[in-house]
């Protein structure tokens, strides 16, 4: 995480200010990630996908909104920034097909209809839902 990219030099301090938590989610429980998910993941650790995925190398030519550029590190006409989209791609197929597969039972046990599996779905307070938080 964050913290382990400022230990070793990766990063500066106010990264961890512009990571979804501060790049740690307390609350997540990596044993709810099958061992499948992390064997197809961790091969792809760092790397963007495929598709529409992208790094990009970007100039800044006009600032619209000062207060909503300054707020993303955004300073001045000139400043050269760097655009990522990627993907979670194996791992996050993987833990996407789990959950399914746990939302598909859960769904058949409480008598849940939807009219596509995508829309696959828990109870809240079952433990398919709270294992899927």
């Amino acid at each position: 995480g964050i913290d382990w990219s400022l230990r070793e030099g990766y990063s500066w301090p106010e990264d961890k200010e512009h990571c979804e938590e501060y790049g740690r989610m307390l609350q997540a429980d990596p044993r709810k990630v099958s061992s499948r998910a992390k064997k197809r993941g961790l091969p792809q650790l760092g790397t963007l996908g495929a598709g529409n995925h992208y790094a990009e190398i970007q100039v800044v030519d006009e600032i619209f909104d000062a207060r909503a550029a300054s707020q993303m590190g955004l300073e001045e006409k000139g400043q050269v920034v760097v655009m990522i989209h990627s993907g979670s791609r194996g791992l996050g197929h993987q833990v996407a097909t789990d959950a399914l597969t746990a939302m598909d039972k859960a769904m058949g046990r409480d008598n849940i209809r939807t009219n596509d599996r995508q829309l696959s779905c828990a109870r809240i307070d079952s433990q398919e839902g709270q294992d899927y938080l």
